[in-house]
């Protein structure tokens, strides 16, 4: 009672701040950080301003290509780029590699399809997603471009051999073998009710480099977002996610805008209400807006069989009932009949965008009932992410999603960003301490001209190893410690709700967690989450995208055989209905 009338006092204060005086907190804010990183740059050596000055650049690209360039210039000034040229290193047996690379090379030069199936065959080691270790991230860390060149090489080799395969006319069945042995990868959308418009920006760039999986799986927040891609074909969502095309649709639906809040203009200006909307319902305005045109524009009443036949794509809901009777995975296999607009509003959890959360289904009459008997649909509730309680791998509903479509390497978007300082198997570029690290020389790169004339014989090393390693210890240990506090205290009862919302989150299996991608804690701003401006569809999916950029090259070398493997399947099976309806 006390706490709740001290939030209402606060509320009440907030609100009755006038907007000049955010805007003028804003300018101090914004003087502050400009003379502080001006300080930073005064103390740091010289070494470090040229990289630092490098690596923002990287921040102001808006296409992959031109990131690809300053990413280029990054590794010249590391000195990452002769790292990647030499093929010995601790992290993976390059002998092997090295080996498998000569004799595949041989057999395309020769053009032996027979020796090429026999190293293709499922007792070959081609099709090992982890060979040799090729896909310890850190072989990724040390450069922005990518791994070893071997390794890339190899994985050429490999996609050549499959296409001297599918030329030399080789049956359907023996691609399908090696795809089986190779397993399928999956893409999951996790969480994120403040943060979920990240989850497009990733969809965007996987699907403009070619990468998008065909399976994925989303809860919350990144529900929504996976029934968009599930309900439209790659060529229409690529579309739609292009330019400003979202944000055009909803500003002329008038009807939309006023529906979520937008037609009242002090609304915005009462920061204390939009904050009270965050910490009692879990969403910003510009969430709740997103999803409404998702339901409204793209998914409609369609339901998991439908949209696999129209899209012939995977894609699975996670929902957590309080009955063990219903199932907590959602797809056209488990719940073909299940309306995906009840199961995004189930999977953001009861009460958070209406009082009655019902699972709908169509029957044999296409009409639309309770997928769950009366007396069920009453005394069952949908529990939000974080609230939701696991007890053992077979609860799992990715455990679940492994064993239907032989599942076996995860790609997680993780749309929090203030807890990317604390994921510890994330994907990151850090300054290392190898001797190619150490320059008495650097190149004349066009950042190099831009900044003033240096003395690169007096250049500093850019980082000490008993300090880098130090660090990152410390940060390994106090993550793991974190993690396990918060998790005793949600075990115990004590956590708050609105921590949990923000911190806890459901559990996937321990592989999911191999390849992250999180957005950078500069990425968070806390005016555009309680103001809920319309831009922020856009500055949300640019956020997804830039921080999409650095994982490509683990993802291509996990995925890459995979997806060549779908592409001659697929452009068979094709070719197989386009002659039989012509016949």
């Amino acid at each position: 009672m006390i706490q709740s009338w001290i939030l209402s006092i606060v509320y009440s204060f907030l609100d009755h701040i006038p907007p000049v005086a955010w805007d003028i907190i804003n300018v101090i804010t914004d003087i502050v950080l400009f003379w502080f990183y001006k300080f930073l740059n005064y103390i740091r050596p010289k070494s470090r301003v040229l990289y630092h000055e490098a690596m923002k650049g990287l921040e102001s690209c808006y296409t992959y290509e031109e990131w690809c360039v300053k990413a280029t210039t990054v590794d010249e000034i590391t000195g990452a780029n002769l790292w990647r040229r030499n093929f010995f290193s601790r992290r993976y047996d390059f002998n092997s590699v090295l080996e498998q690379f000569s004799l595949l090379q041989q057999y395309l030069n020769k053009k032996d399809v027979e020796s090429i199936k026999e190293k293709f065959s499922t007792t070959g080691p081609c099709m090992l997603r982890n060979f040799a270790g090729i896909v310890d991230k850190r072989l990724f860390s040390k450069s922005l471009m990518g791994t070893k060149l071997l390794i890339e090489q190899y994985l050429e080799n490999i996609l050549e051999g499959l296409e001297v395969l599918d030329e030399s006319s080789t049956p359907t069945s023996y691609f399908q073998r090696c795809k089986l042995s190779l397993g399928t990868t999956v893409l999951i959308l996790k969480g994120g009710s403040l943060f979920g418009l990240f989850h497009l920006g990733v969809i965007k760039c996987l699907l403009y480099q070619n990468l998008m999986p065909n399976i994925i799986s989303g809860s919350s927040m990144g529900a929504c977002v996976a029934g968009l891609f599930g309900c439209l074909s790659n060529e229409e969502l690529a579309q739609l996610l292009k330019g400003d095309q979202i944000l055009n649709i909803i500003k002329y639906d008038i009807e939309l805008l006023r529906s979520c809040g937008y037609g009242n203009v002090d609304q915005h200006l009462n920061i204390g209400t939009l904050i009270q909307n965050l910490v009692h319902h879990g969403y910003s305005q510009d969430v709740y807006l997103f999803i409404q045109f998702v339901i409204k524009y793209v998914v409609k009443d369609t339901t998991f069989e439908e949209a696999y036949q129209n899209t012939g794509k995977v894609f699975n809901i996670v929902i957590h009932p309080t009955d063990k009777s219903c199932p907590n995975l959602l797809n056209y296999v488990t719940t073909p009949n299940v309306l995906i607009s009840s199961a995004i509003n189930c999977s953001l959890g009861s009460g958070v965008l209406s009082d009655e959360t019902k699972l709908l289904c169509k029957n044999l009459n296409n009409e639309i009932i309770s997928f769950l008997s009366e007396e069920k649909t009453q005394s069952t509730t949908f529990l939000a992410p974080e609230n939701a309680i696991v007890g053992n791998d077979s609860d799992n509903p990715y455990t679940r999603l492994t064993e239907l479509f032989n599942v076996n390497n995860f790609i997680v978007s993780l749309a929090r960003p203030y807890l990317a300082p604390l994921v510890v198997n994330d994907l990151k570029h850090e300054i290392k301490t190898s001797k190619y690290y150490y320059y008495k020389h650097y190149p004349d790169t066009p950042n190099a001209m831009i900044l003033p004339q240096l003395d690169y014989t007096e250049m500093e090393p850019l980082a000490f190893k008993f300090k880098y390693h130090l660090e990152r210890k410390l940060k390994n240990i106090i993550t793991m410690e974190f993690r396990h506090r918060m998790e005793v205290l949600d075990n115990l009862g004590l956590l708050c709700p609105w921590i949990k919302r923000l911190i806890i989150d459901d559990k996937t299996p321990r592989s999911a967690i191999e390849i992250t991608i999180v957005p950078r804690i500069k990425n968070l701003s806390v005016t555009r989450i309680i103001e809920g401006q319309l831009d922020n569809i856009n500055y949300w999916m640019k956020c997804g995208e830039q921080n999409t950029w650095p994982v490509l090259p683990l993802i291509k070398t996990r995925c890459a055989v995979e997806f060549k493997l779908d592409h001659i399947i697929r452009a068979r099976r094709n070719k197989i209905n386009t002659t039989y309806i012509g016949q």
